[in-house]
């Protein structure tokens, strides 16, 4: 009798987007070494790590683990592979905090789209943080066959950057002498609530600018001067290539009066929204919306620090080609807080606030935009049905409540 894999198209996990899984600091990139294997590099801060004495001398020692598994796009019910390291950092009393930082390779073939599963096992602490990398290997034009680098060699893990900063880029699948960048002054609206039947805005490939970079001695070297984002094409005819954002120095943090403003208009009328913009000190105006709908400067605090906290994670999680509290998944992070669980699956995400399968639960859809300058573009099924539960969450935080804290 035969047997057979039926398909599996996604795969669901209840800790993606919470706060105590991102309690941990840890960076990852994914580099395309050739046709069947690739690299993982990771940085990840010991900060929240628990450090034992294993032994008898006067040190102390953190001990994680690290899984890795693959799953192809269109299959995530197989893992095609897995790799582990083991990490472990010695300190004295004394404790430093600092970057674990390290690299395995693993398996992946060309041709296909996959979902990597990275585990981050704090064995002292008997934790798991969970984190999902998406990784297109069907050509060699993706960001992933690129790995960026400072002036010392070492790899640059963020997606975005600040300006001045200067990029080195390498390639082992790529060997041309001569590419295009092109600039893009990047001034985009936040996303419109989820039950808005407003068409989603479409982005025509219009650079600002444009100019050229050779490779020399095996890299190529990039300036980032101003905001925006830089385009480095490795494929005229598709767009496809290596994008940089660059943001204010602060980012992902809210630095100035006019970004609280502007990123507290999901929970404000638009009359207290131009009145805090056209206010002669909006620094006063917004704490004073904050205390209004508060009743106390103390009870102010507490939702500053929970609202503002969430753009700053929405900018971590969701940062594509804008910033992240601006996009469709960032703006129902902020609102809602954290979904009860997200399933993955090929070309989007599902975001559940509830039990799966109860009537009475929130269930959100995104689909994956395929564009040429980020993997982690998602835009939001818009629905009516929405407009309910959106109100309600916005009414709490105008009441002086947060929807959701976890």
């Amino acid at each position: 009798m035969a047997c057979t894999s039926q398909k599996v198209n996604q795969s669901s996990t209840d800790r993606l987007y919470k706060k105590e899984n991102n309690e941990l600091s840890a960076k990852y990139v994914v580099y395309h070494i050739n046709d069947s294997i690739s690299r993982l590099f990771y940085e990840i801060s010991n900060e929240v790590l628990i450090y034992k004495k294993t032994d008898t001398s006067n040190y102390f020692y953190s001990h994680i683990k690290l899984l890795l598994k693959v799953s192809a796009e269109d299959n995530l019910g197989m893992v095609t592979d897995t790799a582990s390291v083991i990490i472990k950092d010695r300190q004295n009393d004394d404790a430093v905090i600092k970057q674990l930082k390290g690299d395995l390779l693993f398996k992946l073939k060309k041709g296909s789209n996959y979902y990597i599963n990275i585990n981050v096992i704090d064995v002292h602490k008997k934790i798991i943080y969970d984190h999902s990398e998406y990784s297109n290997k069907t050509g060699i034009d993706s960001r992933q066959n690129f790995l960026m680098t400072n002036s010392r060699n070492e790899v640059l893990f963020s997606s975005y950057y600040k300006p001045d900063d200067v990029v080195y880029i390498q390639s082992l699948r790529n060997h041309e002498k001569l590419y295009e960048v092109d600039f893009f002054k990047a001034n985009f609206k936040l996303a419109i609530p989820p039950f808005s039947t407003e068409p989603m805005p479409h982005f025509s490939y219009k650079p600002d600018s444009a100019f050229s970079v050779y490779e020399k001695n095996g890299q190529i070297e990039l300036a980032l001067p101003q905001t925006g984002f830089f385009h480095l094409k490795t494929n005229n005819s598709t767009k496809d290539g290596v994008t940089f954002f660059v943001y204010e120095s602060a980012y992902p943090k809210i630095k100035n009066t006019e970004q609280m403003i502007l990123c507290t208009r999901y929970i404000m009328a638009k009359k207290e929204f131009d009145n805090c913009m056209n206010a002669l000190d909006r620094k006063v105006a917004i704490d004073k919306f904050w205390v209004d709908i508060s009743g106390s400067n103390e009870r102010a605090k507490e939702l500053i620090r929970k609202y503002y906290g969430r753009v700053q994670e929405a900018n971590k999680l969701f940062t594509s080609f804008q910033e992240g509290w601006k996009t469709d998944r960032g703006m129902l992070y902020i609102v809602f807080g954290a979904p009860n669980k997200v399933t993955k699956r090929k070309n989007g995400e599902i975001w559940t606030y509830g039990e799966v399968g109860n009537p009475n639960s929130i269930v959100f859809g995104f689909n994956k935009v395929i564009n040429p300058f980020t993997d982690n573009d998602f835009f939001l099924e818009r629905s009516e049905a929405y407009k309910a539960p959106w109100y309600e969450a916005v009414d709490m935080w105008r009441q002086g409540r947060i929807f959701l804290d976890n």
